[in-house]
């Protein structure tokens, strides 16, 4: 059988080229591939751009944009497509002549494109079952099944779930024993007891090979990003990453790390390594075993890396140590998350440190040379003007360029859903107002350079 993958465009007020890597996707494809099916990507994140109007959902902001008054001024210029028209996504997809079709439903605001990407599917590869999964089909299955027209969501890990699907639909048998599989049968909702791979070393690499070139191309460098975990050990209360990888915490092996950042530097000709894992150093041990392994293999391959945790590094487990292997490796940046300076707040969303463990990483890594970008969320419920104000003088204070992170909240109603992404600034509250959110958010822009 033939499955073809899609990784839809989105339409926000900004977008990141680490977009066009659905590494999701490309492990799913791998496994396929693996089992003896055909895979093919239609990629639909691309560097285009187009401008739309405002819709009417985001009415709210109309008085904020083009502000008189910069401190109240909304901080984005417009919102925009990005990625292939709907209509070039279907020709794509009419081309594969696909049998089954896979569109990953990741990020609640975007589900209206998910929504549209799945309807063009159906035209372009009539009778083609369409699957869907990823944090957002995790949390709202039912929907995707009786609103979005997908004929299958998978709420858990994908892989031996698209496997199973596609050697059942192949044969001709019924789906009834496919791993986290959720569909309708005679009217009602029926869900399969999932299963999480075991040993994910046993998973091929991602299928890089279906990327294009473009699609490497991250902040001017040729990057290939990859997890080297599953999961994370922590609670924190706003996280959604255990909708799809369940409550266990699972490594790979250094070694199978170490093979895959071969085959991007040596097949791929990467020079930069994005590390997407939700948790990436939760184990010390680990930690300084794979940043010594990444300092071995580029003395004696004369290769040099730039290495990245752009989606943020949790600090329960950093030290100096560990940030001078960072340094070493290749990270010449360091991306946190303080969340909050208030130690209430801390403890409240169930952060694993606190202020003073935060502070004492930043001052370190700033003595190394490292560029540090610290984050703090934005709006939390029961946050005050007060407690951010504080947040950001505390920031302010250790010589790191910091940003805000506005809070949303992917469990509202699904009227709200669309509004439901940082750049929004939908959820007021009885402490902060939309002045007051937009305000603080620019006051955080307006921050002097670090020191060099």
């Amino acid at each position: 059988m033939r499955a073809c993958f899609i990784n839809p465009p989105v339409r926000d007020f900004y977008s990141t080229s680490i977009r066009r890597q659905p590494l999701g996707l490309l492990y799913i494809m791998a496994a396929v591939r693996s089992a003896g099916h055909d895979a093919v990507l239609v990629n639909g994140h691309s560097p285009k751009k187009r401008v739309l109007p405002l819709p009417s959902e985001f009415s709210y902001l109309s008085d904020y944009i083009g502000h008189g008054d910069p401190r109240y001024r909304f901080p984005f210029r417009n919102y925009s497509h990005y990625g292939l028209s709907f209509q070039e996504v279907r020709q794509r997809v009419s081309a594969t002549e696909a049998d089954v079709i896979f569109i990953p439903s990741l990020f609640t605001p975007y589900h209206r494109e998910t929504e549209t990407v799945i309807a063009l599917a159906k035209e372009a590869a009539p009778g083609a079952p369409v699957v869907t999964g990823g944090y957002h089909a995790a949390l709202y299955p039912e929907y995707h099944l009786r609103e979005a027209g997908a004929d299958f969501v998978v709420t858990g890990e994908g892989e031996g779930a698209a496997v199973a699907l596609m050697d059942r639909l192949a044969a001709g048998g019924d789906t009834s024993r496919v791993p986290g599989l959720v569909r309708i049968e005679n009217g009602a909702v029926v869900r399969n007891e999932g299963s999480a791979v075991g040993n994910i070393d046993s998973l091929p690499f991602p299928a890089r090979d279906a990327l294009a070139d473009r699609d490497f191309r991250v902040y001017r460098r040729r990057a290939a990003s990859m997890v080297t975990s599953r999961g994370c050990p922590n609670r924190c209360g706003f996280c959604t990453v255990h909708a799809v990888w369940g409550g266990a915490y699972r490594e790979r092996s250094v070694d199978s790390v170490m093979a895959e950042v071969r085959e991007c530097a040596e097949r791929f000709n990467v020079g930069m390594i994005n590390f997407e894992d939700d948790n990436l150093f939760a184990s010390r041990e680990r930690a300084a075993r794979l940043l010594g392994e990444l300092i071995s293999y580029q003395e004696s391959s004369g290769t040099r890396l730039d290495c990245a945790a752009m989606n943020g590094v949790s600090l329960e487990q950093m030290d100096e140590e560990i940030l001078a292997l960072m340094s070493r490796a290749g990270f010449g940046e360091l991306n946190i998350s303080l969340m909050s300076h208030s130690a209430e707040l801390q403890k409240k969303q169930g952060r694993p440190f606190d202020s003073d463990r935060f502070a004492r990483i930043a001052r370190a890594a700033r003595k190394l040379g490292m560029n540090v970008r610290a984050y703090f969320i934005l709006g939390l419920p029961g946050q005050t003007k007060d407690e951010v104000r504080d947040t950001i003088a505390f920031l302010g204070g250790l010589d790191v360029k910091f940003f805000p992170s506005v809070y949303y909240n992917v469990r509202g109603p699904r009227e709200e859903w669309m509004m439901q992404r940082s750049s929004a600034f939908f959820n007021e509250t009885e402490e902060l107002s939309r002045d007051d959110l937009i305000m603080l958010f620019n006051e955080c822009y307006r921050q002097p350079p670090p020191m060099n």
